[in-house]
């Protein structure tokens, strides 16, 4: 696909988006500047941002989250940006409201002399052959000048062979979506069918947490999640259990709230009545304060058909509420073999439902759909090589056109440089998604592990090995406190010079703040749990159709191992580096079916069996 190659030609790009932006209303500064917003994020067109947007009309604020964590805008900016990028979306799905090349009738000659007319659109076109009436439909982007050179529409020096100001459009017929055969796009595949129709279900059922604005609402409910989180994460003389972490204290604040929230809908509570309080839904510690817990649950079960899994967790943080509640009640103490507030009776009711939860765990179905994420690890391996072909194919470009010798000068300005052009951004947003896929082939642990990436502390570079590796402290990974500090996690030394190369050359087009090694490219700061979900998710749909999320990948290369000739050693090993035991390396991340499992067996019998006749 071909880069805009001037600024008129980007002005035409981004035609429809201009106007929806005239629509707003907007100061003409603003607009210039979310139009740069637009190319700085790596769009060439308006029809890529229809593609983007057009998924989220029935849920803007989902597309305005995006914009402000995957693409660092503001909180103003990325409200702004979805209320034209929705303008944009009702514009051209009303057809000709907009003054645009989508459905016009052109007509052309190709090199053959053939004349033809052709329906332009954003991403299909219409041909009709004049000399024989024959009409075809073909799949077509706005900038490929590859597929309009095959069919004749532009010479090979690139100029165009369409006449604009020829336009026949009485007898075109338009082009119906519907008609045209396309990949799907990464919205519209779904692998949990459940969780999309709690999603696209009514306001009431999908918002039923606590509000985003609790903290003014509701002042003296939302001090005592603050204390919550304090219990949680601080040592203190009421704390039975060791501080937790607090990532995982921020799970419990959000099981929490959508508790609470639901817990003031349920009895009639009005907006901005802030007099109900922790110890008003838990008045004492007999068990029969468990039954808003199970009322909750029973509730989810019925109106949003939650996962046994999802039961669990959620009962996990509710169980840990429970503690902070009667923190000053119980008189249990742990170091004395005594149970955790095994001393307060509804902190017991609610483990018992936790482990009857747990139970069912084991035993149910996949909540999602596995065929629509899965892939071999072969697949996977295919993909972090073709998203390496692509970033060394811009890096190609780029220095081509910047008349750039290799090994002589830098493709990108010095370090102290702060100005760099789009096309170098690009690169390095491209640079960042093949390293993160690379190294999560080399070490397939926790997304945690490679988002908080910091050079010089859990970052390394062994010039010994000539390799990067990765180092572990006890509070640097979930079962920190189980495995102590880790051993290094060593890179494949194949890596290093593109990592040397991504360091000294394109992380500064990022702007990063702080030692994270991989940032967000408009923030510059490092990679939430969203960003790294997005950037493997939509990397493997784009090369194979599947929506293949980070944590699966240890769930494959486990599969795929133990589908090998690896040794119980080896397996070991394996479960020790990637920090779980052996036990869990066979009941949670393997996924081999059970006719897979016992092929090994049948083999052996029937090897005995020949044997011995």
């Amino acid at each position: 696909m071909s880069t805009p190659s001037s600024s008129a030609n980007e002005k035409n790009n981004f035609e429809e988006f201009q106007k929806s932006l005239n629509s707003m209303s907007l100061p003409s500064a603003m607009q210039d500047d979310l139009l740069q917003d637009i190319k700085e994020m790596g769009f060439y067109s308006s029809t890529e941002l229809y593609l983007l947007s057009k998924d989220f009309v029935d849920r803007p604020e989902v597309l305005g989250s995006l914009l402000k964590n995957d693409f660092g805008l503001n909180p103003v900016k990325s409200n702004l940006m979805r209320g034209v990028l929705m303008k944009l979306v009702a514009a051209i799905e009303q057809g000709d409201k907009h003054d645009s090349a989508n459905g016009k009738m052109v007509e052309t000659t190709t090199r053959n002399g053939t004349s033809k007319k052709i329906v332009v659109d954003t991403t299909n076109t219409v041909e009709t052959n004049t000399n024989s009436g024959e009409s075809k439909i073909s799949t077509a982007n706005s900038n490929d000048k590859d597929s309009l050179l095959k069919e004749g529409f532009i010479n090979i020096n690139g100029a165009g062979s369409l006449d604009a100001s020829s336009t026949i459009g009485k007898k075109s017929r338009t082009i119906i979506p519907s008609q045209v055969e396309k990949k799907p796009l990464f919205k519209s595949v779904v692998v949990n069918q459940n969780a999309k129709q709690r999603h696209t279900s009514t306001k009431n059922r999908h918002n039923y947490g606590l509000p985003p604005n609790y903290g003014k609402l509701y002042p003296n409910l939302a001090t005592e999640l603050d204390n919550f989180l304090n219990f949680m994460t601080m040592t203190s003389a009421s704390v039975q259990e060791s501080p937790i972490r607090q990532t995982t204290a921020i799970v419990y604040i959000r099981h929490a709230k959508l508790f609470l929230g639901w817990y003031r809908t349920s009895i009639g509570l009005e907006d901005g009545n802030d007099s109900i309080t922790i110890n008003d839904i838990f008045p004492d510690k007999e068990a029969i304060s468990a039954q808003p817990i199970i009322d909750f649950i029973l509730w989810l079960r019925r109106t949003r058909q939650i996962s046994d899994s999802y039961e669990a967790n959620m009962l996990r943080g509710l169980t840990k509420l429970l503690k902070y509640r009667y923190r000053n009640e119980s008189t249990a103490d742990p170091s004395y073999g005594e149970k955790s507030f095994g001393d307060i009776p509804v902190v017991r009711e609610l483990r018992k439902l936790h482990r009857d939860a747990n139970r069912r765990q084991i035993l149910s179905p996949r909540s999602s759909e596995e065929d629509r994420k899965w892939l071999d690890w072969g697949e996977y391996l295919n993909v972090v090589r073709l998203l390496k072909e692509d970033v060394e194919k811009e890096i190609q470009d780029y220095e081509e056109k910047a008349n750039i010798n290799k090994g002589k000068s830098k493709a990108s300005p010095s370090l102290g440089d702060t100005t760099f052009t789009p096309a170098q951004r690009r690169i390095a947003t491209k640079f960042q998604a093949y390293l993160i896929l690379s190294f999560f082939s080399c070490v397939p642990d926790r997304q945690r592990t490679f988002r908080e990436l910091e050079l010089d502390r859990s970052f390394l570079r062994n010039t010994k090995m000539n390799c990067w590796t990765i180092k572990h402290g006890p509070d640097d990974y979930k079962t920190g406190k189980t495995y102590g500090d880790r051993p290094p996690l060593v890179l494949s030394p194949e890596l290093t010079p593109a990592i040397d190369d991504f360091l000294e050359r394109w992380r500064p087009c990022l702007k990063p703040i702080g030692n994270h090694f991989f940032v967000q490219p408009r923030t510059g700061k490092a990679f939430t749990q969203d960003t790294v979900y997005n950037l493997v998710a939509r990397s493997c749909f784009k090369h194979t159709g599947k929506k293949t999320n980070p944590h699966l990948l240890r769930d494959m290369i486990v599969t795929h191992v133990r589908d090998s000739d690896a040794s119980e050693k080896e397996l070991e090993a394996l479960a020790l580096y990637m920090g779980h035991s052996i036990a869990m390396q066979r009941s949670s991340y393997d996924r081999r079916t059970m006719e897979q499992k016992v092929a090994p067996a049948v083999e052996l019998l029937r090897n005995v069996n020949t044997s011995g006749s």
